[in-house]
């Protein structure tokens, strides 16, 4: 799995996941955006894209949501760009329903409109 992220203008992040997610490669991601305090200085909107994801290691360890819910506030938006194969899964993924956030899937060939979307 690689985990890749990036800062865009506007407090825009990209994260790009690719292979197989691995919980313990997704935790140390997640203490490394804290680290660097990507939440700090007020919301953030977040474009995640998904190249040649393969979906998730098994395990229990994937309903720890702490993370998810100790951010939800220093979201704004989440817009996840790829195969529509993922589209449920990833809204389940990020608890999409439970987020005061907007997340919406588009296709991949849709990321230009997914940018836009992001910025409205």
């Amino acid at each position: 799995m690689a985990i890749s992220s990036h800062q865009e203008a506007n407090r825009v992040h990209v994260i790009v996941l690719s292979g197989q997610l691995v919980w313990s490669e997704f935790q140390a991601f997640l203490n490394q955006a804290e680290a660097q305090k990507v939440f700090a200085a007020g919301k953030v909107k977040v474009l995640i894209r998904l190249e040649d994801f393969a979906g998730w290691e098994p395990g229990g360890q994937w309903g720890d949501v702490s993370f998810f819910f100790r951010h939800d506030a220093d979201i704004e938006k989440i817009a996840i760009v790829g195969d529509p194969r993922w589209h449920d899964e990833m809204l389940v993924f990020l608890f999409a329903d439970y987020r005061s956030a907007e997340a919406r899937f588009f296709a991949a060939a849709d990321l230009e409109e997914a940018r836009a979307w992001l910025m409205s």
